[in-house]
């Protein structure tokens, strides 16, 4: 299968919605590789793989190290990696930061978590070379408790500012753009606006495209409460815990292993 590249990308806005999910490691890499347009090595790995509280723990070695096993076997896909937290608060450590990133993984975009403060460091990212993703409204590096995340662009003020924002955004060189948490119809007026794909989490199905957190959709963590916009396509928890219990069992019972799992 051929990689997908970002003119195939621009092809499918307001046509083919474009499909996104998180991969941290080579075996799930494996199994997303040609099967969504982008894979993201998301800073969520904080809390999903190593049970941060949030995501401001997360390092840029960490980010580094889980961005080249995913990046070397997607083959595909196309690959966005965050910058974690605290490594782009002006231009010059943006762009030491971005460049080593990108240098490490070989990551085809960077997301950067963006508000009217950074528009600056956007545009110099892309003025040099890195291939820009702003991700805009709900902005999960800010918060310490994710349980205070609400939906944002509900008041005429928040949605004129997060509309002018997705503007200058793409003016200053973004690639695409993350809508995160906002609200369906100003979602929708910010996708129709630009000339560049929007990608939804929580923000209606008028977005280009959609991304999930892939230990959600396949219902990790189950007793932890969820976002209203997560949805659980299967349930691989119910199915690892079944497959424990047998192995366990077999163990207990001497049924494994047999003679067949040995050496002679």
């Amino acid at each position: 299968m051929l990689k997908i590249n970002y003119k195939k990308l621009l092809l499918k806005k307001n046509k083919i919605p474009i499909t996104c999910l998180t991969a941290y490691s080579k075996p799930l890499a494996n199994i997303l590789d040609g099967k969504v347009d982008l894979i993201l090595i998301g800073d969520s790995l904080g809390t999903t793989l190593y049970g941060m509280k949030n995501t401001r723990g997360v390092t840029l070695d960490m980010m580094k190290n889980h961005g080249k096993a995913v990046v070397k076997n997607a083959k595909s896909s196309m690959t966005i990696v965050d910058m974690p937290y605290n490594t782009y608060r002006n231009k010059k450590e943006a762009l030491k930061n971005a460049q080593e990133l990108i240098s490490s993984t070989k990551a085809d975009f960077l997301k950067i978590e963006t508000d009217k403060k950074n528009i600056e460091i956007v545009k110099y990212l892309s003025e040099n070379k890195i291939r820009v993703v702003s991700h805009i409204g709900v902005t999960p590096q800010k918060f310490s408790d994710f349980r205070k995340i609400k939906s944002v662009g509900k008041h005429a003020s928040d949605a004129k500012k997060l509309l002018s924002l997705a503007s200058e955004l793409e003016r200053a060189g973004s690639k695409l753009i993350v809508l995160e948490c906002i609200n369906e119809k100003l979602a929708k007026k910010i996708t129709n606006i630009l000339s560049i794909p929007t990608i939804g989490i929580g923000s209606s199905k008028f977005c280009d495209g959609q991304v999930l957190v892939i230990d959600d959709i396949l219902n990790f963590n189950s007793n932890i409460k969820k976002p209203k916009f997560i949805k659980n396509f299967t349930n691989v928890e119910k199915s690892i815990s079944k497959a424990v219990n047998i192995f366990v069992k077999s163990v207990k019972n001497k049924k494994f292993p047999l003679k067949k799992h040995s050496y002679r």
